[in-house]
């Protein structure tokens, strides 16, 4: 039986999370804690950074990662809000959706652009690579969006980065340090938490060369749903009713192969993104943790993206018995049973792994058996 967060339903199989002595995971902590920072001196000690990197005229002056979705949107025009021109640098996904290319091209219309296209072949054979002996697909994308964001940085000559959270301290990983947010990420950040295994495979320098590489969650309590409301009201388009294995319709839009990442992770770890989105609205106090947020769970979690079958197979060269084969090998046996079944769509697939004990709210979340 696993363990779980007795404040949301973060599970001990995440990657890094930790739990106190009452069973809270390091997201919640982090969450609890970030009501007694005083956000006004963070503010304050951003627009001392801004102070010293603005420059004069319309040239950008600082590197903000976009890519058209409801975090980027919202930290582009915070940093404009506060007198910096932006430059918005994409790292052009593979798969990219319709609506994505949408939001990329007419939100923040006004803001300068540099998009970075990766080489189609190494790009789509790394991605292969990854997916067939890491379970991770969108991996060798994760470290272009920093290795090549702040190579592109230096080339150009803006030592200012701003990206958007910390997600090791926002999401169940690492916390925090007291004094992380007054520092730039060093390149040991970079490698420890983006990289993780050590395995670069962009060029990169050999060290940040001057660049403040910092997330803007650092200077803000970092909300995803308060995000969204300001990025739709700035004309986003979100799916609707909801993306393919969660509840919401307004995260992730930009690519097809992060709903394959997302079932991934619900492969590998016995969770997914439903999961991921319902311990946010738990922590931000949209629902409750016993209540709507375990129907989400339980309903979307594991979706597999039928639909996108077709296309997974003709961009990795994959017969549909040798993709079957990578997420079966990936698979958490512990946890997933395999359930060969006609579902969500007319289009079969026989690999598709469910939770053997679904009732998770049944479960005690502070024992294990």
């Amino acid at each position: 039986m696993l363990k779980y967060c007795t404040k949301c339903w973060v599970p001990e199989t995440r990657p890094r999370v930790t739990f106190d002595d009452k069973g809270v995971c390091s997201a919640c902590q982090w969450a609890e804690a970030k009501k007694k920072v005083d956000w006004n001196a963070r503010q304050e000690h951003l627009k001392e950074l801004c102070d010293k990197y603005r420059t004069p005229g319309d040239n950008p002056d600082v590197v903000v990662p976009y890519s058209g979705g409801k975090d980027s949107i919202y930290v582009a025009y915070k940093m404009k809000e506060l007198g910096m021109t932006p430059l918005l640098m994409t790292v052009m996904p593979h798969l990219e959706t319709d609506m994505g290319v949408w939001n990329r091209i007419n939100i923040c219309k006004d803001m300068e652009r540099h998009e970075i296209t990766l080489k189609e072949e190494k790009y789509r054979t790394l991605a292969k690579k990854y997916f067939v002996e890491q379970g991770r697909p969108k991996h060798p994308w994760e470290c272009a969006i920093s290795a090549v964001v702040i190579a592109e940085a230096v080339r150009l000559g803006i030592p200012f980065v701003m990206y958007g959270e910390e997600g090791e301290a926002e999401y169940g990983g690492s916390m925090q340090e007291t004094d992380r947010w007054m520092k730039p990420a060093s390149m040991d950040y970079l490698m420890k938490y983006y990289y993780q295994e050590g395995q670069l495979d962009w060029d990169m320098p050999d060290k940040l060369d001057g660049v403040y590489f910092t997330q803007y969650s650092r200077y803000e309590n970092w909300s995803p749903n308060k995000h969204a409301d300001f990025a739709i009201g700035k004309g986003m388009r979100t799916f609707s009713p909801r993306s393919v294995g969660t509840f919401t319709g307004s995260n992730q839009l930009s690519d097809d192969l992060q709903d394959l990442h997302t079932y991934m992770m619900f492969a590998k770890f016995g969770f997914g993104r439903a999961t991921s989105d319902a311990c946010i609205y738990i922590r931000e106090g949209i629902s409750d943790r016993d209540g709507e947020a375990i129907a989400w769970i339980e309903n979307y979690d594991g979706e597999f993206p039928n639909a996108l079958l077709p296309k997974y197979l003709e961009y990795f060269n994959m017969t549909e018995g040798e993709f079957s084969d990578v997420v079966a090998k990936h698979a958490n046996k512990d946890l997933l049973q395999h359930d060969a079944k006609y579902i969500w769509s007319l289009q079969p697939w026989l690999s598709i792994w469910r939770r053997r004990d679904t009732k998770i709210h049944m479960l005690n979340p502070g024992r294990y058996s």
